[in-house]
Protein backbone atom coordinates (compact mmCIF):
# COMPACT_ATOMS: atom_id res chain seq x y z
CA UNK A 1 0.00 0.00 0.00
CA UNK A 2 1.41 3.31 -1.22
CA UNK A 3 0.70 6.72 0.57
CA UNK A 4 1.17 9.89 -0.79
CA UNK A 5 1.43 12.89 1.32
CA UNK A 6 1.12 16.69 -0.47
CA UNK A 7 2.96 19.43 1.91
CA UNK A 8 1.95 23.26 1.46
CA UNK A 9 0.87 25.16 -1.32
CA UNK A 10 2.50 25.75 -4.79
CA UNK A 11 5.26 24.33 -4.59
CA UNK A 12 4.80 21.14 -3.53
CA UNK A 13 6.32 18.14 -2.32
CA UNK A 14 4.82 14.75 -3.51
CA UNK A 15 6.66 11.83 -1.65
CA UNK A 16 5.80 8.24 -1.03
CA UNK A 17 5.95 6.22 1.97
CA UNK A 18 6.58 2.46 1.55
CA UNK A 19 5.85 -0.53 4.69
CA UNK A 20 9.15 -2.79 4.42
CA UNK A 21 9.21 -5.92 6.64
CA UNK A 22 12.52 -6.68 7.55
CA UNK A 23 12.81 -9.76 9.05
CA UNK A 24 14.32 -10.33 13.42
CA UNK A 25 17.90 -10.44 13.75
CA UNK A 26 19.51 -11.89 16.89
CA UNK A 27 22.49 -9.28 17.60
CA UNK A 28 24.76 -12.22 17.72
CA UNK A 29 24.69 -13.09 14.71
CA UNK A 30 25.50 -10.05 13.03
CA UNK A 31 29.06 -9.69 11.83
CA UNK A 32 29.94 -6.46 13.30
CA UNK A 33 28.48 -6.88 16.69
CA UNK A 34 30.47 -8.11 19.84
CA UNK A 35 28.38 -9.52 22.58
CA UNK A 36 31.02 -12.23 23.44
CA UNK A 37 32.91 -9.75 25.88
CA UNK A 38 30.29 -8.75 28.26
CA UNK A 39 27.27 -10.68 27.57
CA UNK A 40 23.89 -9.37 27.10
CA UNK A 41 21.68 -7.96 30.13
CA UNK A 42 19.08 -5.91 30.89
CA UNK A 43 20.21 -2.09 30.58
CA UNK A 44 23.11 -2.60 28.31
CA UNK A 45 23.55 -0.64 25.22
CA UNK A 46 25.75 -0.74 22.23
CA UNK A 47 28.91 1.45 21.99
CA UNK A 48 30.92 1.34 19.30
CA UNK A 49 34.54 0.31 19.62
CA UNK A 50 37.11 2.27 17.32
CA UNK A 51 39.99 -0.07 17.92
CA UNK A 52 37.66 -3.68 17.18
CA UNK A 53 35.61 -1.36 14.69
CA UNK A 54 32.38 -3.06 16.05
CA UNK A 55 29.14 -2.50 18.03
CA UNK A 56 30.13 -4.12 22.32
CA UNK A 57 27.45 -4.67 24.83
CA UNK A 58 28.05 -3.00 28.00
CA UNK A 59 26.37 -1.22 31.07
CA UNK A 60 26.83 2.78 31.25
CA UNK A 61 26.35 2.36 34.70
CA UNK A 62 28.25 5.38 36.48
CA UNK A 63 28.89 6.94 33.25
CA UNK A 64 28.17 10.69 33.46
CA UNK A 65 28.56 11.93 29.56
CA UNK A 66 27.17 10.48 26.45
CA UNK A 67 29.13 11.34 23.63
CA UNK A 68 26.69 10.88 20.33
CA UNK A 69 29.17 11.89 17.92
CA UNK A 70 28.17 14.45 15.00
CA UNK A 71 25.71 14.60 12.38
Amino acid sequence: MALTVTVGAKPSINTTVRKVDIPLVDLEKLKNVDITTNGLDDGFTLVYDTVTEKWVAQSLEGVSVIDGGTY
